[in-house]
């Protein structure tokens, strides 16, 4: 017998063994592939699920930075028409300030490069790193008293008159009770 005879005699036995199954094999694939499928579904809906629940629970964080950060007085020097120290007497003023033990002559210094210096009714000179301001036509934004009594309340939106000597302001939007207390409590005179 020849070699290619014994090969091809050798081939049709082997054949013989090999009986494929079709039906059976592409019904394996079929199921296999669904799985695969719904397992990708899965892992996106848990995937959006993730991402809508961060947008809800830091969206709003997020906004109050971005907001907080448009709204944080310039560090640039910026002159102002209220350049100058004032005085005002808060003693029985009650609310924020009798809870908090702030009652009593308060002085600020606003200073022509947008820098604010305090004095407290009792202790040493505060402000330091200095407090800002800034000044536009009637309003005035500061972030007065922000690394001690109003820490993490953003800044304060106030208007101000100044008339023969008395600077007054009117709260517009200010998260924090004691600088609106101080503020707004009475009129400041120029000294």
């Amino acid at each position: 017998m020849s070699l290619d005879a014994r090969v091809k005699d050798a081939l049709e036995r082997s054949s013989l063994i090999v009986d494929p199954d079709v039906r059976r094999d592409l019904a394996t694939v079929r199921r296999k592939t669904r799985r695969a499928i719904i397992r990708q579904r899965v892992g996106l809906t848990v995937l959006a699920a993730c991402v809508i629940a961060a947008a809800v629970f830091l969206g709003p964080r997020v906004l109050d930075v971005i907001r907080s950060q448009r709204r944080r007085p310039a560090s640039t020097p910026s002159p102002s028409v209220l350049a100058g120290s004032y005085r005002v007497d808060l003693s029985g003023a009650g609310g924020s300030l009798s809870a908090a033990g702030l009652e009593g002559r308060w002085s600020i210094t606003l200073e022509g490069d947008g820098s604010v210096l305090w004095h407290a009714p009792s202790g040493p000179p505060e402000g330091l790193p200095r407090d800002t301001y800034q000044v536009s036509g009637n309003s005035i934004v500061t972030n007065l008293f922000a690394n001690d009594l109003c820490r993490g309340s953003g800044v304060g939106s106030y208007s101000w008159n100044l008339s023969g000597g008395t600077l007054t302001f009117v709260a517009v939007s200010d998260g924090c009770d004691v600088r609106r207390a101080v503020l707004t409590s009475g009129p400041w005179a120029r000294t």
